[in-house]
């Protein structure tokens, strides 16, 4: 690969900032639907009012129907038969959703069955056409569907009004379809009730019938666990009979240890008392027996012995002890000793016996606690019991007693009439039919007609492979699109429709068509600074305008003072020669066998002074090896020779002939055309793969025979949709 091609490879890298700055622009989007709306505008426009005068002839053509609407307001009461602490009586409900409950209760099937049969709606002249082909047994179903379909039902916002509406073609038969669904719907409502209480009635009377035999069975198991257990009821209620008989034993066994304690400190003090009168005894103390005993006559007899020792001893100090005195008073005071002594023992024994019985008396005393104890035990446990018997006895008895007083209020009450739903608003006769509603129909069709068109045009471009403008070439190829050539009968007036392309360039130097090729040519001769470039004009396909250009560019480069060398290349179908009236005796394939030199091949131009090398077909210009390096290599040199700045291939197509990529390899720059608006952008991609193969990377696009007023309508992106406004430039 040459200098030139790798130069050539660069180019798609350089481009692809600029696509990317045609593609920065937030509202590009939205200018390439309007220009794709306006190249399809026809399609469009087609499909729009094909779709609008579908829809309004359907529409329009449909029968009158016409609708009557009746208000209602509800308020759904919730009757409360399951918790049984709380009212009775119906209840509005709290839920949000509850006015869609009673919504859906006016569409039942039930509303619509008795709103059928109020108003006979089975033979009615509207129902009875389209039941005329069933069964009679089945008529009244259908006619209830008939009306659950064309029955709407609406709630508007977030209140308890409810809007019934029917549609017929019948109006009198609206209305009365319409209020007959509010007043079925009540009906529905009060029957629900009706038997939802009657249900809850038979299931508390059956309840109210077991709870009154457990309670039976509860009081008589107290009655008998009482009578068992020797337990009274002191209150006559039958509830408090355990709880006091337990305090009343225990009152006794209160008395019972405070008499035994009493007995037991009485005996006690007995046996303290006889064992300190049997200490003083046994050490021989009468004296201190008695002071123990504190006996009356112990007492009496101490003194009388006192006064009689005090009248022995002062006899004695004056008597000799065989005194008769001494003796009697001895005698008496021995008669005492054994008073007391006697006395003593007495007591004593007192003492012993007051001391059993004290003993046996604390005993039982304290034997009588022990039983009154244990009763208080046993009265107890038998209390707990009986008052668990009793406990479970009282709630059966408050169960009962609830539920019997639910019952008779659910009989009595809970069928009040449910004023809070009620038709406030019955339907008015309607005058006027609601469908077919024609400016609606209007604006379906429009809308439905505008979203068809643009599916239609939307369609179109998705399968359109097609190029209208030099966005697309840039996005589509990573190329830069170089030029535009107009379709010059697009840009002519009047007799210059009837120029030739190629001789436009002469007779109208100043047109848009002639200031587009001096653009082309200015890219190439200044190109580099080479002294000679060298350059192939090729396409993807046939019969997209290639040799025009080829021969208008040369022309014009002859015109700008360039000495140019215009190479008929395209050895099957050669065209250059006949564009410009020449008939060649020699040419390219001559020249480049060394037949002939390009001096004598070339034939001079007269109206621009281009030099052209065309096709003479001898038999041997269809050889396979005319474009080798060395053949192509010899006649570029040549052409250096001769001083030529601009030397330009007219190749063939590259998909159609193989060795149109060997030449092009060989040129400084390719120049690849393809037919605006017509050329299918796979048929370019393809050509491109197949000249990339060869590392041969087109120095840009020019698109050929292009509409210049259809580019400015809808060639979006275009760098010469706004030629128009340059007018005073191109005349």
């Amino acid at each position: 690969m040459n200098d030139a091609t790798r130069h050539r490879a660069t180019v798609p890298q350089d481009a692809k900032p600029m696509r990317g700055a045609l593609l920065r622009d937030p509202m590009d989007g939205v200018r390439r639907a309007m220009a794709a709306l306006r190249r399809r505008r026809w399609l469009a426009l087609i499909y729009f009012v094909v779709v609008v005068l579908l829809v309004a002839a359907y529409g329009f053509t449909r029968p009158k129907l016409y609708t009557a609407s009746a208000n209602m307001v509800v308020n759904s009461r919730e009757l409360n038969v399951s918790e049984k602490d709380k009212e009775v009586l119906p209840g509005l409900s709290t839920s949000d959703n509850a006015a869609d409950t009673e919504i859906e209760i006016m569409r039942s099937t039930a509303v619509a069955q008795g709103t059928v049969r109020a108003l006979d709606l089975v033979d009615n002249p509207a129902f009875a056409g389209p039941l005329s082909k069933l069964t009679p047994s089945s008529r009244e179903a259908a006619a209830t569907a008939m009306v659950v379909g064309n029955l709407k039902i609406v709630r508007p916002g977030q209140s308890n009004v409810v809007v019934i509406s029917y549609t017929s073609p019948d109006p009198a038969l609206s209305k009365a379809i319409a209020d007959q669904v509010g007043h079925q719907y009540l009906a529905v409502k009060r029957d629900s009730r009706r038997e939802a209480v009657e249900q809850v009635d038979r299931g508390l009377g059956n309840e109210l019938d077991n709870l009154r035999v457990q309670l039976e069975q509860a009081d008589a198991t107290v009655a008998d666990y009482r009578a068992q257990h020797n337990l009274f009821d002191s209150s006559g209620t039958g509830g408090q009979g355990a709880g006091q008989n337990t305090t009343f034993t225990q009152q006794e066994l209160s008395l019972y240890k405070q008499q035994a304690a009493a007995a037991s400190a009485t005996a006690a003090d007995a046996r303290a008392k006889l064992a300190t009168a049997s200490g003083q005894s046994a050490r021989g103390g009468a004296g201190g027996v008695g002071a123990v005993l504190q006996s009356p006559v112990i007492q009496q007899l101490r003194d009388q012995r006192a006064q009689l020792a005090a009248t022995y001893n002062d006899m004695a100090s004056r008597y000799q002890p065989d005194h008769p005195d001494m003796i009697r008073t001895k005698e008496q005071l021995d008669a005492l000793d054994k008073a007391i002594s006697a006395e003593t023992s007495r007591q004593m024994q007192n003492l012993r016996a007051n001391a059993r019985i004290a003993d046996a008396n604390a005993a039982e005393a304290n034997g009588t606690v022990a039983r009154a104890t244990a009763t208080l035990e046993g009265d107890t446990k038998a209390s707990v019991e009986l008052g668990q018997l009793q406990r479970k006895a009282d709630g059966l008895r408050d169960t009962y007693n609830t539920l019997l007083q639910r019952k008779n209020s659910i009989s009595s009450q809970a069928l009040v009439a449910d004023e809070d739903a009620r038709i406030f608003s019955p339907a008015v006769l309607p005058l006027r039919p609601s469908s077919p509603n024609k400016p609606l129909i209007l604006l379906i069709g429009l809308a439905l007609g505008a979203i068809m068109a643009s599916a239609a045009v939307w369609i179109a471009e998705a399968f359109d492979r097609k190029l209208v403008s030099s966005a697309d070439i840039e996005r589509e190829f990573g190329l830069p699109h170089i030029a535009n050539m107009p379709e010059t009968t697009s840009i002519a007036q009047g007799a210059d429709k009837l120029i030739a392309p190629v001789d436009f360039p002469i007779e109208r130097p100043n047109s848009l068509y002639a200031e587009q090729l001096r653009s082309v040519r200015h890219l190439l001769i200044h190109k580099d600074g080479r002294s000679m470039t060298t350059v192939g004009i090729t396409s993807a396909r046939p019969a997209e305008g290639k040799t025009t250009f080829a021969t208008s560019l040369a022309r014009t480069a002859a015109l700008g003072g360039s000495r140019t060398l215009l190479v008929d290349a395209d050895m099957r179908k050669p065209a250059v020669a006949g564009a410009l009236g020449f008939a060649p005796t020699v040419g390219t394939a001559q020249v480049l066998r060394g037949e002939i030199g390009l001096a004598d091949a070339v034939i001079r131009d007269e109206a621009t002074g281009m030099m052209v090398l065309g096709v003479h077909s001898d038999g041997e210009a269809q050889r396979q090896d005319l474009f080798t390096p060395a053949h192509i290599s010899a006649l570029i040199a040549a052409a250096k020779a001769e001083q030529y700045d601009l030397v330009v291939f007219d190749c063939a197509p590259v998909l159609a002939v193989s060795d149109t990529r060997l030449l092009l390899r060989q040129v400084d720059d390719v120049l690849l055309t393809l037919r605006w608006n017509s050329t299918p952008r796979q048929s370019v991609e393809a050509a491109l793969k197949r000249m990339r193969l060869l590392d041969i990377e087109p120095l840009g696009v020019v698109a050929t025979r292009v509409d210049m007023p259809s580019l400015s309508a809808f060639g979006h992106g275009d760098v010469d949709r706004d030629h128009m406004s340059y007018g005073d430039y191109y005349a």
